[in-house]
């Protein structure tokens, strides 16, 4: 450029300001000198993609020798275990004077965040059958937290005091980030849904047949055990069901078990709209947490003043967090048009628990 620039009779200086003023141009309209260089593009194109998936963890802790284990003593931890979301837990066992005592342990936690999970423990008894010894409950844990203890037995009340088989599932919310497009990351997928559907629908070797009141469902003990942690309990091979083959639903019509397999196939069921409390009931019953969730949105979505105090309480009753909170928040905007209704006067009646916990939150 000085040598052009001299040849042209113009001075170095003055060539070199003229560049610098172009560069300046050049900046303000957009391309900067180091953009240029390293050719990058004057627009960065990115895409994200944020989804709210349920987790859930099934671990089974056997302990033996409980009765050279001294009342009172040290409570001890089962082997820790992993949940998807890269926590880690334990379930933790107090024999103390008049029983068997589990609580939860939160062991380690990403970042020291304050997690919430709902936690659930059942006893599994000699014959194969569970007994729920820790309710279904949500709880809010930072690292090293432990839940409250729930007795499982108490002394003298087992066949077998001398062992005791615990499972629990441990569910949580997480949330997945994606550098990418959500929709670019589940096509791939796309196919394996289809031949799902296509098998369910053809009935296409199908090993396990439901039985709801004359009417029988074909269905795959392995998608079932996947889906369900329900059917996966069900289905290990020493079990009655397992070994015969068909389970009978005694408390459910074909019509919703029929949609509920739809969802395990499918990931959706058509009919929700139609039975939107059925369907929640079920899958509650099945532990299909996902169903669960969609049937809380719609039945949340349908709110008015007559049915508000009735979801409620039945929210209240099947531990539906998000449709508990959505009807609690209508009735307090509608409050005086509610409790004109048959539907509070109904539920003070028969869920005299709800009311009083919603006339807790009233008060706040």
């Amino acid at each position: 450029m000085s040598e052009e620039a001299a040849r042209n009779g113009v001075p170095v200086s003055v060539a070199q300001a003229q560049l610098a003023t172009a560069s300046l141009h050049g900046y303000k309209r957009g391309s900067s000198i180091a953009e240029v260089a390293a050719g990058t593009p004057k627009i960065l194109k990115q895409s994200f993609g944020t989804r709210f998936e349920n987790f859930s963890s099934l671990s089974t802790w056997t302990v033996k020798g409980l009765s050279i284990l001294p009342s009172d003593s040290t409570a001890i931890e089962s082997i820790p275990f992993a949940h998807q979301n890269s926590s880690e837990w334990c379930m933790v066992l107090a024999n103390q004077s008049d029983g068997l005592y589990l609580s939860f342990l939160l062991k380690k936690c990403k970042n020291g965040e304050c997690l919430r999970a709902m936690l659930k423990a059942h006893e599994i008894i000699p014959c194969g059958k569970k007994r729920e010894v820790f309710p279904s409950t949500w709880h809010s844990l930072s690292q090293g937290g432990k839940t409250q203890q729930k007795l499982v037995r108490r002394l003298g009340t087992s066949k077998n005091e001398d062992e005791v088989i615990l499972q629990c599932e441990i569910h949580i919310q997480c949330i997945t980030q994606d550098k990418l497009p959500v929709a670019e990351k589940v096509e791939p997928y796309i196919h394996i849904v289809k031949g799902l559907e296509r098998m369910f629908d053809r009935e296409e070797l199908t090993d396990f047949d439901l039985h709801a009141r004359g009417t029988v469902l074909k269905a795959h003990r392995a998608l079932l055990s996947v889906q369900s942690p329900y059917f996966a309990a069900m289905l290990q091979p020493h079990t009655k069901e397992a070994k015969e083959g068909h389970v009978e639903v005694k408390d459910m019509s074909p019509e919703v078990l029929k949609q509920v397999l739809l969802f395990m196939y499918k990931g959706v069921a058509p009919a929700l709209e139609d039975m939107p409390w059925d369907l929640l009931i079920a899958a509650d019953k099945y532990q299909l947490h996902q169903l669960k969730g969609q049937c809380e949105n719609h039945i949340a979505s349908c709110l008015n003043v007559d049915n508000a105090a009735e979801t409620a309480a039945n929210a209240k009753v099947f531990s539906c967090d998000v449709l508990w909170s959505r009807a609690v928040l209508y009735i307090k905007q509608n409050l005086h048009k509610v409790m004109c209704t048959q539907g509070w006067r109904d539920i003070i009646a028969s869920h005299p628990e709800a009311v009083q916990c919603i006339s807790e939150l009233m008060a706040q």
